[in-house]
């Protein structure tokens, strides 16, 4: 009989947050049927995929995570145990074919958080997100070193070695401890993008006239793709970004569209603490409320603006330039770059 399941599993952690797992263990009916590779440290961007084990086959996707890990940061060990919402899982996974996801993913943040994801190259999935509880391990047991190694040593080790993980430690101390709950924060929302003519003079959006619509070839809408802060990505170009889903906070974006022959694609990064207070001061206490995430377009005076609106308000909630750098392509060549603008050569491949 064929399996119907089968995925590598893969052990995650922030770049700038690093672990070290001391054993880990996905379960189906308290039997081992996974163990999530070992990588000193794990650290990578949220969600990513840092390291593979064996293909797993079976019939059913585990019931229980079971592990424990060192936060280097905090220099101080998690232990979870806990059921895994497996009848969701399997009907996730059973939604489209089964080559949409590869990876089962687990996420290790500080403060004993764990993030468990789907993750193919096209989509990923938040599936769970669970809270560890602080335990003691004797240091010594992590490696085969020979000599006894004390927690300090550990982690000044790992946190020396990369210079990005001691200057963020030094400069900001520990993270806050709604950090990654606050990256992991669902809301209700899609996107819209709207074509049109930006006034300058009366600081309007003006929509195409009906006679621009029968006389020119006017903007379409080519595909979105996204990348979250709580993890996750969509590049399916199949229209469920479109339609009202939860989901978290956007990181980057990509929108493409034409007219006629010619091509643009818009990049969009998001600064973490600026688009969480845009989000947070949006939705308030109801994050499930339905909202668009607004993009509107006039290309030809590289005018872009972005905003939030739902029911009841009377006009969309501007989003601030601050909150985001934007690139713009047109045909593959760079025409427009907003000010604040500072990001990596190469920084729209992804």
């Amino acid at each position: 009989m064929n399996s119907l399941y089968a995925y590598y599993v893969s052990g995650n952690a922030s770049t700038i947050y690093p672990t070290i797992l001391y054993f880990g263990l996905l379960r189906l009916r308290c039997e081992p049927v996974a163990e999530i590779p070992k990588y000193d440290p794990y650290k990578e961007e949220w969600g990513g995929i840092i390291s593979s084990y064996l293909l797993i086959e079976g019939n059913e996707m585990p019931d229980m995570i079971d592990m424990v890990y060192l936060s280097l940061v905090e220099r101080k060990f998690y232990s979870i145990e806990k059921l895994l919402p497996q009848q969701q899982m399997q009907q996730a996974w059973n939604r489209k074919a089964k080559s949409l996801y590869t990876h089962v993913v687990v996420g290790m943040a500080p403060y004993g958080k764990i993030a468990i994801w789907f993750k193919g190259d096209d989509k990923s999935l938040l599936l769970d997100w669970i809270d560890g509880v602080e335990t003691y391990v004797d240091p010594s047991e992590l490696f085969s070193t020979g000599r006894s190694l004390t927690l300090d040593e550990i982690c000044d080790f790992y946190i020396n070695t990369d210079p990005r993980v001691r200057s963020n430690l030094d400069e900001n101390g520990l993270p806050p401890r709604d950090l990654f709950n606050n990256y992991m924060k669902q809301f209700t929302y899609r996107y819209q993008v709207e074509f049109g003519h930006w006034d300058e003079k009366n600081q309007t959006w003006n929509p195409h006239t009906e006679e621009e619509k029968e006389k020119q070839q006017l903007p379409e809408l080519d595909f979105i793709e996204e990348a979250l802060f709580d993890g996750t990505h969509d590049k399916l170009h199949d229209g469920g970004l479109m339609k009202y889903h939860e989901a978290g906070k956007p990181k980057k974006l990509a929108v493409q569209w034409h007219v006629g022959k010619k091509e643009w694609t818009a990049y969009f990064w998001f600064e973490d603490q600026e688009i969480r207070n845009v989000f947070d001061r949006f939705y308030g206490t109801h994050p499930d409320n339905k909202a668009d995430l607004v993009l509107r377009v006039d290309q030809e005076k590289n005018r872009y603006e972005l905003s939030l609106f739902r029911y009841g308000l009377p006009e969309p909630r501007v989003i601030s330039e601050r909150a985001y750098q934007l690139l713009v392509f047109r045909n593959k060549f760079e025409c427009f770059r907003s000010a604040n603008y500072n990001q990596e050569h190469g920084a729209w491949i992804w």
